[in-house]
């Protein structure tokens, strides 16, 4: 080091937020590869700057990163000790495969410690790159404005959570800027600043940028005004898993009815294959099964001492809906597609006994509602069945009588149709309060949650559901965040905000009616396919018992009411609580809610067509790229062609003259003959005129000089200049 102390002080304070800002442009790599080891990494760019900074030789660099790039191969990859032959060995023999995995294009079989050199290479040539711009250059912008880029793109159609990162790189950025600058106008005038100049321009930068955050961090920020992309993107991966990949964790695509909903969210993929055919006199939703314990993620079912009944054909079956009357008494055949091989029975509300030509044994399962059948102790599918049901009805003059008091009746049995996460959000029951507090009876406050989600906004899409993660809540991001999704999002925000009222109530599964595609002596037959799978709520009712509510935008299944109250029952069947019309918005927001909407849709637009043309999309920007680098290497070739006629259509005048020459510089060094540090501008002339002959460049130059310092630029000759500048510029391309 030769650098005066100051000078010293002020290139380590460089390095030092160089440091910092190539580690927050590590932090997602790391995290969103799930790679691990940010600390060793970030010691690997410690080691490189320190070395940088103190100027050390190369003969010493090399050989201690190499040493530490070996060690850290063998301790995160092995159980090796460094120290030990096998370890040399390993090494060794991973450099031998993994190139020959390379050369031969086996690109599945490189290991994952070659993968680590060549990260940590990567790592060399970009601190490399970045030394090279500080003490030559002078300039970091470029990084800088590609760091900005990287992170919040990433912050933005990612996981990944850059709130604080971006600050970070801001204020390091914005540093390290200034004091490249002050550095640069040091030594471009052969300045050395004191101590206390050096100090003042460094307090100054640290102030600065320290009131400029406190301001930012306490002034008020507005909402997004679009929604968030990442739940869409994640979603519309066609490499993302679906339900019955058989890799068990992953949901981001559903099709169809599954049994796993551990996590819910991501896109339902659109499947019209049927499953099976009802031939039923109206329209029913079918149901399979309830599930009680919210995770804040999906649905499990709890554990707990088995609820089996077994009933034989035919026989008088008892659910926990009882059924209407015998006015109300249907029957209903279903036909299954034995490709599904399902096990468990379709049940109509209201279901009181089924008849099947085999001789199966019926085991419901009271825990969770579901009906499978058997035969000799082994699962027996279906494939024909006959359903005699009676659909519920309810009075309404009941459902009117049960008030918050009803339910301090309540036993221990319900609690597990109460249970919620202690994690869930406080925001969740605040709004279900609010959505509920003009409202006495329980099944006016169930019905205004469910009519809820078509009056404010909420939108039913299946490919834009949100995918929670870390410690998002599934019914908090909906109802607040994203508001859309469809019907797992719609019933689960219900159950959850009944809940939190008190109210129990479970999540149900099933299918929807399906479409008419015939019929049977004048009875109609439904189609249900994959696409009605359907989720939906069931809420229960003191003295009234459980009762299906459907929240869901665009589905209706109303239960039968018998409205036997003195009052106009069309009114008081549908009221409008106060507190829930909807608010009168300005124009404004309303046109925000319109962008955010057609954003949404023209992301979904773009991704679709970009994904239909990929093959000429990837070949368009491959040629793309071949001519890049092509004109690139032969841009001597045609840049005279260019710039020649640019400047030949511009003014005779100082300002374009100066541009000239400035462009001159430029391609002179860009031909390689760059101008010395410390060379007057005179005497690189007299370079360059040596290198081509002629004088053209010193007359450019003398014209210059005369024209900047001494202010006469009247009297040039400016077309005069043009042909000398022309002359030089031919001899470039030439």
């Amino acid at each position: 080091m030769n650098e005066r102390p100051q000078t010293s002080f002020l290139s380590f304070v460089i390095y030092f937020f160089v440091f910092i800002l190539l580690v927050e442009w590590l932090k997602p790599v790391i995290e969103l590869t799930d790679t691990d080891h940010l600390k060793l990494f970030s010691v690997f760019l410690a080691i490189s700057f320190l070395f940088y900074f103190v100027k050390l030789n190369w003969k010493f660099t090399i050989p201690i990163k190499i040493l530490f790039i070996s060690w850290v191969l063998v301790a995160i990859h092995t159980d090796l000790s460094f120290f030990s032959s096998d370890s040399m060995s390993y090494l060794v023999n991973t450099l031998q495969e993994n190139v020959k995995f390379l050369i031969f294009q086996q690109w599945q079989e490189v290991t994952d410690s070659f993968r680590t050199l060549l990260f940590f290479i990567l790592l060399w040539m970009t601190t490399y790159l970045l030394n090279y711009w500080i003490r030559v250059r002078k300039n970091i912008l470029l990084f800088f404005v590609l760091t900005v880029l990287f992170i919040t793109i990433l912050d933005t159609f990612t996981p990944y959570n850059a709130e604080k990162g971006i600050i970070v790189v801001l204020i390091s950025g914005f540093i390290i800027s200034g004091l490249l600058y002050a550095q640069k106008v040091m030594t471009e005038n052969k300045v050395q600043a004191s101590s206390k100049f050096l100090f003042s321009i460094i307090v100054s930068l640290f102030g600065l940028m320290a009131i400029s955050g406190v301001i930012a961090y306490v002034l008020p920020k507005a909402g997004p005004s679009w929604p968030d992309p990442v739940p869409f993107l994640t979603s519309s991966n066609p490499m993302a898993e679906g339900e019955g990949s058989g890799k068990g964790g992953s949901v981001t695509r559903k099709v169809g009815y599954g049994e796993n909903d551990e996590k819910l969210g991501g896109a339902f993929l659109s499947d019209d294959t049927p499953v099976f055919s009802a031939t039923v006199p109206r329209k029913q939703y079918w149901k399979i099964e309830t599930k009680d314990t919210y995770t804040s993620k999906g649905w499990i079912q709890s554990e707990g001492e088995p609820q089996i009944t077994s009933y034989e054909v035919g026989t008088p079956i008892i659910l926990d809906i009882p059924p209407g009357g015998e006015e109300n008494n249907s029957s209903a055949r279903l036909e299954m597609n034995p490709t599904f091989n399902f096990e468990f029975i379709m049940q109509p509300y209201g279901l009181t006994n089924v008849n099947a030509e085999e001789p199966v044994t019926l085991s419901l399962d009271g825990a969770n509602q579901k009906i499978t059948s058997y035969s000799d102790g082994n699962l027996a599918p279906l494939v024909r069945y006959d359903l005699s049901y009676s659909e519920p009805v309810y009075s309404l003059k009941a459902l009117r009588g049960q008030t918050e008091e009803s339910l301090n009746g309540l036993t221990s049995d319900f609690d597990r149709y109460l249970q919620l996460p202690d994690t869930l959000p406080s925001r969740v029951r605040d709004l279900a309060v609010s959505i509920t507090e003009n409202n006495n009876s329980l099944y006016d406050k169930a019905k205004s949650i469910e009519r809820y989600f078509s009056r404010n906004d909420f939108r039913y899409d299946q490919m834009l559901a949100a995918i929670p993660t870390g410690d998002t809540d599934y019914v908090d991001q909906f109802l607040f965040e994203t508001k859309i999704g469809y019907c797992d999002n719609f019933s689960t925000s219900m159950v959850v905000m009944l809940r939190s009222l008190g109210i129990p109530a479970r999540w149900v599964k099933g299918f929807t009616a399906g479409e008419i595609i015939g019929n049977n002596n004048g009875v109609p037959v439904y189609e249900i396919t994959n696409n009605n799978a359907h989720s939906w709520v069931e809420a229960y009712f003191p003295e009234v018992g459980w009762m299906l509510f459907e929240p869901t935008i665009g589905f209706s299944n109303s239960p039968d009411i018998d409205y036997d109250l003195d009052i106009s029952t069309s009114e008081e069947d549908t009221p409008v609580p106060p507190s829930e019309q909807k608010p009168e918005q300005d124009e404004n927001e309303k046109e925000k809610k319109e962008v955010s909407k057609g954003f949404t849709e023209l992301m979904q637009d773009g991704l679709k067509w970009i994904s239909e043309r990929k093959a000429i999309i990837f070949w368009s920007l491959l040629g793309v790229l071949i001519l890049s680098l092509l004109a690139y290497q032969y841009r001597r070739k045609w840049i005279s062609k260019v710039l020649i006629p640019v400047y030949r259509i511009r003014k005779n005048d100082w300002d374009t003259f100066e541009k000239m020459y400035h462009q001159l510089l430029k391609q002179l060094s860009s031909y390689g003959l760059d101008k010395d540090q410390g060379q007057t501008l005179t005497d690189y002339a007299k370079k360059i005129d040596t290198y081509f002959g002629g004088n053209h460049m010193k007359r450019l130059t003398q014209t210059y000089e005369r024209g900047f310092y001494g202010d006469n630029r009247d009297e040039i000759d400016y077309a005069l200049m043009r042909e000398s500048w022309e002359n030089l510029i031919n001899q470039l391309s030439g």
